[in-house]
């Protein structure tokens, strides 16, 4: 049989991750002819001109490598393509490039589409409480994920999953769509789902100001003072007021009864980047601090799960609470200083507590 020639477009670490399981898998059907992927852009402190990862591994495997600003309707590097399969490329395609390949171009989406279009699916999927997310494989068109669904599969998040967790496990799951797919298509029994419109939500780009919490915020979740409803992230209330939900809206599984909890699902879905983060002025100098561990957990007062961390003794509150007579607390662990290396809360208190009045 032969093997369908396929393009892989994308660029960051998490699509490298689908192309190096495409090119280790010996029994797919496939071969990738071409990657395209984003143009080096400055990155670090020094600005030095760096490579996607997905280019690097494209390179270290021969394979022809080009950014997107080189991809014309002519172009002859696509004529021969069955499949153009796009994963966090970054980057529209041009309705007529999507004509090109023989199957057109599938796009793997770690969703449960129509839900979370757009550019952060993932992050939305923590920030906003959700207990279940997926992933859909799409035919695409000219519409941003709008295309008919080839395959979904669901995924139940775990309460220690940060955005990179998901990152790596969603796109395990959309390789393995995808290789069912190819199989499907092959067999000519590949089948093709309309999305259901009416239900679609759209996320954006994270900016760095999605991360920051006012001080006293920051103040009352270290000595665990249960929030008001109206300090809940931003970012949050921008979704749920645009899409006409309560923060306590079924689809939003958001706990507003337990708000702290929302700043942890907030911490999970801005994790690493671009991370809580508050000011506050030392002897009249406004200092950045970063908040770089959190923890919660909802199983039982002696132990909590902290993320990438083992498990340690955690305080609790009691009161009413769906989860067995305890309130779970979001909980501040270690903070970074502007200029200084990560600490343990208890430390930077002891170093700035009368700064911080905590």
């Amino acid at each position: 049989m032969k093997k369908l020639n396929i393009a892989f477009f994308g660029a960051p670490s998490f699509a490298a991750r689908v192309l190096q399981r495409i090119i280790d898998d010996k029994n797919l059907p496939i071969t990738v002819v071409l990657v395209v992927t984003q143009p080096d852009r400055p990155a670090g402190r020094k600005q030095i001109s760096t490579s996607t990862p997905v280019k690097l591994l494209a390179q270290k495997n021969n394979i022809p490598v080009f950014d997107d600003s080189s991809l014309t309707t002519n172009d002859q590097r696509l004529q021969d393509v069955d499949i153009a399969l796009l994963y966090a490329y970054g980057a529209i395609i041009p309705s007529d490039i999507l004509k090109i390949p023989r199957w057109g171009f599938w796009n793997i989406h770690p969703s449960l589409l129509p839900k979370y279009r757009g550019a952060s699916p993932i992050a939305y999927s923590l920030l906003m409480g959700d207990k279940t997310t997926g992933v859909s494989l799409i035919q695409m068109d000219e519409r941003m994920d709008h295309g008919p669904i080839l395959s979904q599969q669901t995924y139940e998040i775990q309460k220690e999953d940060t955005r990179e967790d998901l990152e790596n496990k969603l796109s395990d799951i959309g390789y393995e769509l995808f290789k069912q797919s190819v199989q499907l298509l092959i067999n000519g029994t590949l089948q093709k789902v309309e999305q259901n419109n009416s239900n679609r939500t759209f996320t954006r780009l994270l900016t760095k100001q999605d991360g920051y919490i006012p001080f006293p915020i920051v103040q009352k979740i270290i000595k665990r003072v249960i929030l008001k409803n109206n300090e809940i992230p931003p970012i949050i209330t921008e979704y749920c007021n645009k899409y006409q939900l309560t923060t306590n809206h079924p689809s939003t599984s958001l706990r507003v009864n337990q708000p702290l909890t929302t700043y942890y699902d907030l911490f999970r879905g801005l994790s690493p980047w671009p991370g809580l983060w508050t000011v506050f002025p030392i002897n009249g100098i406004e200092k950045r601090l970063k908040i770089t561990r959190m923890t919660l957990s909802t199983n039982h007062p002696s132990t909590s799960l902290r993320v990438n961390q083992p498990l340690r003794p955690k305080v609790w509150a009691k009161g009413p609470s769906p989860f067995g007579g305890y309130r779970p607390l979001g909980e501040i662990t270690h903070v970074q200083l502007e200029g200084k290396k990560e600490v343990s809360l208890e430390t930077f208190q002891k170093a700035y507590g009368s700064f911080l009045n905590i």
